[in-house]
C-alpha cells in the first residue's frame, strides 16, 4: 500500500514535469520558423509529451482507484481495514468524548444466499447499505466489517442524535420493504462516550455490539411470540428422579454385561445468563438444540431432560476407551457450541458433562449423584468433561467429613490461631504478623487450609470461621496488651462473602472491638484484589468505616491476575501486598522493571508495600534496595503457634 502511494506521488510529479515540457515546446516552436528542423523536433516532442501525459493520467486513475478500493468494501462503504485505522486514529486523540458507535446486523442474509443465490444476496446487502448511507452526515464513518454486520462511528454526537438516525433508518427500511419482495430487517445497538460516561473505542464497539445482539434476541423472541399457533418450541422429554432410577435398574437387570454402559449428566454453562439476556423463549430454543444433539448421538441409548438445563443420557461406550469417550464428549460439546454460535451469535456458550460407569451392584441414586458430582468438577476443567473415579470418590468422602465435623470442631476449639511474622528488610526485626488459622486435631495439624478453606468458601462456613478467628485474635490481643511494640499490627484476612452484606460485617467487627477493648491501631484487615474488583462499592463502604476507626486496610494478592494497574488509580487502601505469584522463585530483568515501576507509583501515593512469599536472599535484597516496607516469607519465619510467636517476640525484645 505504501509502495502504491509512492508511485502515485511519482505520477503526480512526472505529470507536472511533462506538462511543463509540453508548454515549453509549444512556446519555443512559435519562435522558430516552420521550415526549420528544430521546429519539427519540437512538434514531435510535443506529441510524445501528450502521449506520455495521457498514459500517466490513466495510471494515476488506476492507482487512485486501487488506493480507494483498499479501504472500501464492494458495497462502496469503508471495509474492516479502514475501520481499524479509524479506531486507531480516534484512540490516539486525548479523549473520545461525544463519539458514538452504532452496530448493525442485517437479518436473513444467509437465507437469501442459500435460497436465491449470492448475486441476490449481494443486491440484498447493497439495498441495506443504501439505506444506511442515507442517514449519514459530515460527522459519520460507515464501515462493513463482516458479512452482514456494519459499524457506524459518529463524531460530535449525543444519544438523541443516534436515536434520531435509527428512526430515520427505520423509515427508509419501511419504505424499501413496501415495494420489495425481500424485506429488510436488522438489529442495532449503540453507545456514546461523554463526560462521566467515558469509553475507549474498543469498549464503545464492544458495548454497542452486545446491545445489538440483545436487540437481535429480543426481536427474535417477539417474532416467536407473534408466530401462529403450532409454531412454538418443541416439548423436551423430561424424566423424574424416580423414573431415571427405574431406567438405570432396567439396564442393571439386563443379562448381557453392562460394563460399558455409562450415565452422562450434561448442563449448559451459566444458562441463567442466557435466559436473563435473551429471554426464556430463546433459552428454550437453545435447550431444544442441546437435546437434539445429545439424543442424535449414535451411541446414545436414552436421553432426557432431568431438571432445569441438566440433561441425562445413558450411553453405550463399547467402542470407546475412557480417553476416547472423553474425546467424543468434547467433540459433541464443540458441535453444540458451533450450532448455537452460528444460529444465535452467542459466543460464550459451552456445556459441561460428568460421566459415571453403571455397575450391577451400585445404587442408581448413588450413580446419579456421582454423575452430577463429575459434571460440577467438569466446570473447572479445560476439557469441560470428567469421569467419576475412585480418586474423586475419596475426595468427596473427605469433603463430606470436613463439612460434617466443622461445627463440632468449632465447638471443640480445634481451629487454632497461627501467626506468620513480617519483618523490616533493613534489620530483619518483626514489625507485624498475619493471622492464619490451622485445624489441629489430637495435637496434630489436620488437613491443609488449601483443602478446607475453599470448601468453606463454597458453602458459607467461612463466615463463621472468620468471626471465630477474629474473636480468638482479639482475646489474645487484650491478654498481651503492653507486651507488643507500639507500632505492631496484626493482619486479618476477610472472605469475599462478607461483602455480600457489608453492614452486617461492619457491625459485627465493631461489636467485637468494643467487647474485647481492642486497640484498633494494631489492626489491619486484608482484602483481596479480586474482591475489590468484583465488589468495589461494598469494599469501599467497609474501608471508609474502618479507616475512621484507625484500622488499616491492605490490598492482598496484588498482581494475581486482575486489573491491578486499573485499581491503583482509585486505591483507598493503606497498604498493598504484592502476591507471591508476582515474585516467583526468581526475578528476571523484566520482572524487576515492573516491580520498580509499581513501587515507584505506590511510594508516590504514600502506600505501604508488603511482599509475601519471599524465600531467597536474592529477592529479599532486591526488595530491600527498592524500599519495600515489610517482607513476609519462609526465608524469615513460617507460620507458628501463638506460644511460639510469643517466645520469638520475647527473644527479639531481649536483643
Amino acid at each position: 500500500m505504501k509502495k502504491s502511494k509512492n508511485t502515485l506521488y511519482l505520477c503526480e510529479f512526472t505529470l507536472g514535469l511533462m506538462a511543463a515540457l509540453l508548454f515549453l515546446n509549444l512556446y519555443l516552436s512559435r519562435k522558430i520558423p516552420a521550415s526549420h528542423a528544430i521546429h519539427r523536433l519540437f512538434q514531435m516532442t510535443s506529441v510524445l509529451s501528450i502521449v506520455i501525459i495521457v498514459l500517466i493520467l490513466i495510471q494515476r486513475e488506476m492507482l487512485s482507484r486501487l488506493l480507494v478500493n483498499a479501504f472500501r468494501d464492494i458495497t462502496g462503504v469503508h471495509n474492516k481495514k479502514s475501520l481499524e485505522k479509524k479506531i486507531q486514529d480516534l484512540n490516539s486523540r486525548p479523549d473520545t468524548f461525544n463519539i458514538g458507535v452504532m452496530m448493525f446486523d442485517l437479518n436473513n442474509l444467509k437465507h437469501v444466499n442459500d435460497t436465491f443465490g449470492h448475486e441476490k444476496g449481494d443486491e440484498f446487502i447493497q439495498a441495506f447499505t443504501y439505506c444506511l448511507t442515507r442517514i449519514l452526515n459530515q460527522h459519520s464513518f460507515l464501515a462493513r466489517y463482516g458479512g452482514d454486520e456494519f459499524a457506524l462511528i459518529q463524531e460530535n454526537t449525543d444519544e438523541k442524535e443516534l436515536q434520531q438516525m435509527i428512526r430515520q433508518l427505520d423509515d427508509l427500511v419501511r419504505e424499501y420493504n413496501s415495494h420489495s419482495s425481500l424485506s429488510l430487517s436488522y438489529a442495532v445497538g449503540y453507545e456514546v462516550s461523554y463526560r462521566n460516561h467515558y469509553f475507549m473505542m474498543e469498549d464503545l464497539m464492544n458495548t454497542a455490539d452486545k446491545k445489538m445482539y440483545k436487540d437481535k434476541a429480543q426481536k427474535k423472541m417477539l417474532a416467536t411470540c407473534q408466530a401462529p399457533a403450532g409454531t412454538g418450541n418443541k416439548v423436551i422429554p423430561t424424566i423424574s428422579s424416580e423414573l431415571l432410577t427405574q431406567k438405570i435398574r432396567q439396564f442393571q437387570n439386563r443379562n448381557d454385561t453392562i460394563s460399558n454402559i455409562v450415565l452422562v449428566s450434561t448442563d449448559v454453562e451459566n444458562f441463567h445468563f442466557i435466559n436473563d439476556k435473551y429471554g426464556y423463549s430463546l433459552g428454550n430454543e437453545i435447550l431444544n438444540i442441546v437435546y437434539e444433539e445429545l439424543a442424535s448421538t449414535p451411541a446414545s441409548l436414552f436421553t432426557s431432560r432431568f431438571f432445569s438445563d441438566v440433561f441425562v443420557s445413558i450411553v453405550d461406550t463399547t467402542e470407546f476407551s475412557r480417553n476416547a469417550l472423553l474425546e467424543q464428549i468434547q467433540l459433541l460439546d464443540r458441535r453444540i457450541c458451533q450450532r448455537i454460535q452460528s444460529t444465535y451469535q452467542i459466543s460464550f456458550f459451552r456445556t459441561n458433562s460428568g460421566v459415571c460407569y453403571i455397575s450391577k451392584d451400585a445404587e442408581p441414586e448413588n450413580m446419579i449423584s456421582c454423575a452430577n458430582v463429575a459434571r460440577r468438577i467438569a466446570k473447572k476443567m479445560v476439557s469441560h468433561s470428567c469421569i467419576y473415579s475412585p480418586e474423586i470418590d475419596q475426595q468427596e468422602k473427605v469433603q463430606a467429613e470436613i463439612l460434617h465435623s466443622f461445627h463440632q470442631a468449632i465447638s471443640d476449639e480445634e481451629f487454632q490461631i497461627y501467626l506468620q511474622p513480617k519483618v523490616i528488610p533493613e534489620n530483619g526485626r518483626i514489625s507485624s504478623a498475619e493471622v492464619l488459622v490451622r485445624w489441629v486435631r489430637d495435637g496434630r495439624l489436620f488437613l491443609s487450609p488449601a483443602i478446607y478453606i475453599p470448601l468453606f468458601e463454597q458453602n458459607g462456613f467461612v463466615i463463621e470461621l472468620d468471626y471465630y478467628v477474629y474473636e480468638k485474635t482479639f482475646q489474645w490481643l487484650r491478654a498481651v496488651t503492653g507486651q507488643l511494640p507500639d507500632s505492631f499490627r496484626l493482619s486479618l484476612n476477610v472472605s469475599p462473602l462478607h461483602f455480600e452484606q457489608p453492614q452486617i460485617f461492619i457491625d459485627k467487627i465493631q461489636e467485637m472491638i468494643q467487647k474485647y477493648e481492642v486497640n484498633t491501631s494494631k489492626l489491619t484487615f486484608e482484602i483481596t484484589e479480586s474482591t475489590y474488583v468484583n465488589n468495589t462499592e461494598a469494599v469501599n463502604q467497609v474501608i471508609h468505616n474502618f479507616q475512621r476507626q484507625n484500622i488499616h486496610i491492605s490490598m492482598d494478592d496484588f498482581g494475581s491476575g486482575y486489573s491491578s494497574l486499573n485499581t491503583l488509580k482509585d486505591l483507598r487502601f493503606d497498604e498493598v501486598k504484592i502476591d507471591r505469584k508476582f515474585l516467583g522463585d526468581s526475578l528476571n530483568e523484566n520482572a524487576k522493571i515492573v516491580l520498580q515501576e509499581i513501587f515507584h507509583m505506590l511510594k508516590r501515593m504514600k502506600k505501604s508495600i508488603v511482599c509475601e512469599g519471599v524465600e531467597t536472599e536474592v529477592i529479599a535484597d532486591f526488595l530491600k534496595n527498592e524500599g519495600c516496607n515489610e517482607i513476609q516469607g519462609f526465608l524469615y519465619y513460617r507460620p507458628m503457634s501463638i506460644e511460639d510467636f510469643e517466645t520469638v517476640m520475647h527473644m527479639q525484645k531481649a536483643i
